[in-house]
C-alpha cells in the first residue's frame, strides 16, 4: 500500500474526545490500549490533505472566510461523480458539522411541541436536537430479525399519519446498524412523507465509505419531488478522518428552506465552516481518492476480523455485518450477562473500549457498537484481551 495505516499516535495530549473518554472510564488503563469509541479513525491523516493544510497556513492568514467559488465546484464534482448526485453550488450551506446542521433544521422547520420520526437505535444527537429543543420524539424502531434490521412502514405510516409529526431524521447509511438502504426503501419513505407533507433531514456522512456490492444513494436524487423537501447532510469528516476541523456541506435544495435554514444559523450565532476544514475537504475530494480506496480495504479487513472473532463463539454473539462505515454494531444478549455489569467488565478487566449500545437508545441495550478504525495490530490486541478475560471470568470459549 502507498499509505501508513499500521502507525498510530497517542491522541490523550492533544485532547481526543475518544482517547480522553477512555482514560475518564478507566484511569488506570494501560499506556498501548487504542480505543474503539467515538466515531473518529486512529490512522494517520491522508498526507495529501496534511500538505495543502500546511500550504495554506504558510502563504495565506486565518481571518473570516466563507467558500469560495473553486470549493463549491469540487463538492458539487465529487457528489456527481461518486454518488451520482446532480447538485448545485448554490445548494450548499457549509456549517461546522453534520450534529448542528441537524439541529439547526429542528429549530428551522418544527415548532416546540412538533413531533418528530426517528429510527432507532440511532445514533444519539438526534434524541438530543429534539428533545433539547422542546420538540416531540416519535420512535419508529426498526425491525431486528436474523440479525438484521429492516424498517417498519406499517408503523411509520401511522406516526406519519399524525398532525402533529413534521419531519423525519434520517441516518443513511444507518449509525450503529451500518445499513445502506436500498433505492426501494427511500422510495417508499418518500411515498410516506409527500403524502403527509413531511420534511426529511438525511444525515449522510457515512457515505463514502460503503463496501463491494452496496452503493449509496443520496435521498435528495430519488426523485425531483423529495429534492424540494430534503435536507441532505454530508461532509468529508468521518471519511477522511477530519472531523476536528469542524466543516460540513449541507444541500438544500429547495430556495425558500435554505433561506430559513440559513436565517436559523443567523439567529444564533452560528458560522459556516472552518476555513482549514474547507482547505482539508477540498483536497481530500480532489487528492484523497487513493487515500480512501486503501482505508476501505483495511477497514473490511478489520471488519471481517471482527465479524470472525465474535462468531466463533457458537452463536453467543451476533454481528451486524456492516454495508457501510468503520462501526461494528454486535447484540451480546446470547451471553446472559446483565448490561451494567458487561460494560463495566469490557471497560476495567478488558480495557476493550467501545459504545454502549444503551445509549443509541433503549432497544441498543444488548449491543456494543465497536469502531474498526485503528491499525490491525492494535485491532487484534484488543480481541485477544476480550478473548483472555471472557475465559478467565466467564468460562465462555471460542470454537
Amino acid at each position: 500500500m502507498r499509505y501508513d495505516f499500521d502507525s498510530y499516535l497517542n491522541r490523550r495530549e492533544t485532547g481526543s474526545s475518544k482517547w480522553l473518554n477512555m482514560d475518564s472510564r478507566n484511569p488506570n488503563v494501560d499506556r498501548d490500549v487504542v480505543p474503539m469509541s467515538v466515531a473518529d479513525m486512529d490512522f494517520l491523516t491522508c498526507t495529501e490533505i496534511n500538505e495543502e493544510i500546511c500550504n495554506y497556513v504558510n502563504s495565506q492568514t486565518l481571518g473570516y472566510s466563507k467558500p469560495v467559488d473553486s470549493y463549491l465546484q469540487t463538492v458539487v464534482d465529487f457528489f456527481r461523480e461518486h454518488h451520482n448526485y446532480s447538485a448545485e453550488k448554490d445548494w450548499i450551506v457549509t456549517t461546522p458539522g453534520i450534529v448542528s446542521a441537524l439541529a439547526t433544521s429542528v429549530n428551522a422547520f418544527t415548532e416546540i411541541g412538533d413531533e418528530v420520526i426517528i429510527f432507532t437505535p440511532v445514533y444519539h444527537p438526534f434524541y438530543e436536537v429534539i428533545e433539547g429543543q422542546k420538540r416531540v420524539i416519535k420512535e419508529c424502531p426498526l425491525i431486528y430479525n436474523n440479525n438484521a434490521y429492516s424498517i417498519n412502514f406499517e408503523l411509520l405510516e401511522k406516526l406519519a399519519s399524525s398532525s402533529k409529526v413534521k419531519m423525519i431524521l434520517f441516518c443513511n447509511p444507518h449509525n450503529p446498524g451500518g445499513i445502506v438502504w436500498s433505492k426501494e426503501e427511500l422510495i417508499r419513505i418518500e411515498e410516506i412523507a409527500v403524502k403527509y407533507d413531511l420534511l426529511i433531514v438525511s444525515d449522510e456522512i457515512h457515505s463514502d465509505i460503503v463496501f463491494k456490492g452496496k452503493k449509496h444513494m443520496v435521498f435528495g436524487s430519488i426523485s425531483e419531488t423529495i429534492g424540494e423537501r430534503c435536507v441532505v447532510c454530508t461532509a468529508a469528516s468521518k471519511t477522511f478522518n477530519i472531523a476536528g476541523l469542524q466543516c460540513s456541506n449541507i444541500f438544500i435544495k429547495n430556495e425558500d428552506l435554505r433561506n430559513e435554514f440559513v436565517t436559523a444559523n443567523v439567529n444564533i450565532g452560528l458560522e459556516r465552516a472552518n476555513i482549514l476544514g474547507m482547505v482539508a475537504t477540498k483536497a481530500a475530494y480532489e487528492k484523497g481518492l487513493n487515500w480512501l480506496d486503501e482505508v476501505k480495504t483495511i477497514i473490511e479487513k478489520n471488519n471481517n476480523i471482527v465479524e470472525k472473532f465474535f462468531n466463533s463463539y457458537n452463536n453467543l454473539f451476533k454481528v451486524m455485518k456492516p454495508e457501510a462505515s468503520f462501526l461494528t454494531w454486535v447484540n451480546f444478549e446470547n451471553l446472559e450477562i446483565e448490561h451494567e455489569e458487561f460494560m463495566k467488565f469490557l471497560d476495567i478487566k478488558c480495557e476493550f473500549f467501545v459504545n454502549d449500545g444503551l445509549s443509541f437508545g433503549e432497544n441498543g441495550k444488548y449491543f456494543i457498537r465497536i469502531n474498526t478504525g485503528l491499525p490491525t495490530k492494535k485491532l487484534e490486541e484488543n480481541l485477544e484481551r476480550l478473548k483472555k478475560y471472557l475465559k478467565e471470568c466467564y468460562n465462555v470459549i471460542s470454537k
